[in-house]
């Protein structure tokens, strides 16, 4: 920890009793959301990762941070439609045949 990062408490802390009460709330209620774990004087990418359970994404909070990480969270719901598709593909077979219809 770096006295020049200035620590409080009153900084945002992802795990505050009401944050944990709204991403429960919209696991129940919209359903995935995406999670960027950012490394605090980390020299590396951050971790991005979709959570559909509350007990994992907890339990994640509680065994593989460390103080001061960060995170960004985003309702997969509110953000993942189909109209946003960036691109979309299937994978061919070995005649380069895909399928134009499928249950998916």
């Amino acid at each position: 920890m770096s006295e020049a990062d200035m620590w409080s408490e009153s900084g945002a802390r992802i795990t505050d009793a009401r944050v944990l009460e709204e991403l429960h709330r919209v696991l129940e209620e919209e359903g995935a959301l995406i999670v960027e774990h950012r490394f605090y004087r980390g020299s590396s990418a951050p971790d991005r990762m979709i959570f559909s359970d509350f007990d994992e994404l907890t339990t994640y909070l509680q065994e593989r941070t460390k103080p001061g990480d960060s995170f960004y969270i985003w309702s997969y719901e509110a953000v993942c439609s189909n109209e946003r598709v960036l691109k979309a593909g299937k994978i061919p077979d070995a005649l380069g045949r895909v399928p134009e219809g499928g249950a998916y």
